[in-house]
């Protein structure tokens, strides 16, 4: 592995790749459907903002799974918050982003097949959804919409789960079943050392130098597997107490004495 290498720096470069890809698909299907768009095509607080945050969830939903969606828009929503967002805005993207994880759903299951279209295609099917929806009235437009946002309850409708089933059929990190009705974070063991911790973003923070390239192999494995996704403590513990796919193992003394720090580790699924 490249000794440069950084795992903090891939996962934000992934999610700069992905940011750019949405914001292009939002103009182009913009130009086709013809919704609102600002000026030198912004899609801030219209038509387009709406279009790209339903559409962008629905894309993350079908490559990654319907709980990473979830997690990713609201950890990005809470960051904003802390940096100053209007809240309206947060109310309108959580609207929106929650509506795209919906569409996703719906796909899947009118068409058990969908994952087996081409990527243009499946594109192409998400963005007539999503614009529908928006015809309907079921997106929010406009930050003073008085529609309030509320989170669904889980429907466990099943999704190929984070780093789970890929194009190719492979798996890949967790031991994701398409029709397990529980979260992707069951049963996930590490590609290369089948252990079952879940290293978190504040894990490599605190890392010493020492510790990172003693785990860097490790770390580098499961974000790979997790498709450059890399979980806070905060969506772990969201995870924890919702839907049981992990648990937090408390610090403890090794009895050579070795002090081991606290972590989180997924749970094993009981069929």
């Amino acid at each position: 592995m490249d000794k440069n290498y950084n795992p903090i720096e891939y996962i934000d470069n992934k999610e700069r790749e992905f940011t750019q890809e949405m914001l292009s698909d939002t103009i182009k299907y913009q130009k086709k459907y013809g919704f609102g768009i600002g000026e030198n095509n912004s899609a801030h607080n219209n038509e387009a903002d709406a279009f790209r945050h339903a559409y962008m969830q629905s894309m993350l939903a079908h490559r990654y799974g319907t709980l990473s969606a979830k997690i990713i828009s609201s950890n990005h929503e809470y960051e904003g918050n802390k940096n100053g967002q209007d809240p309206r805005e947060s109310n309108m993207d959580l609207w929106n982003n929650q509506q795209g994880q919906q569409i996703y759903n719906e796909i899947r299951l009118e068409d058990p097949n969908f994952n087996k279209l081409s990527e243009q295609r499946q594109k192409d099917i998400i963005a007539q959804k999503v614009v529908q929806r928006m015809r309907a009235g079921q997106l929010i437009t406009n930050p003073d919409d008085p529609r309030k946002f509320e989170e669904e309850k889980p429907s466990y409708i099943p999704t190929r789960g984070v780093g789970g089933i890929q194009n190719n059929g492979q798996l890949l990190g967790f031991a994701a079943n398409i029709d397990e009705p529980k979260t992707s974070l069951f049963n996930y063991t590490n590609p290369i050392t089948g252990n079952n911790r879940i290293f978190t973003r504040e894990d490599i923070n605190e890392m010493t130098n020492e510790e990172f390239a003693e785990h860097e192999k490790e770390i580098d494995a499961q974000i790979r597997a997790m498709k450059g996704f890399m979980p806070t403590n905060n969506d772990l513990e969201n995870e924890a107490q919702n839907s049981g796919g992990v648990v937090y193992v408390h610090s403890y003394t090794r009895s050579d004495g070795t002090e081991v720090k606290g972590y989180y580790r997924s749970r094993p699924s009981f069929n």
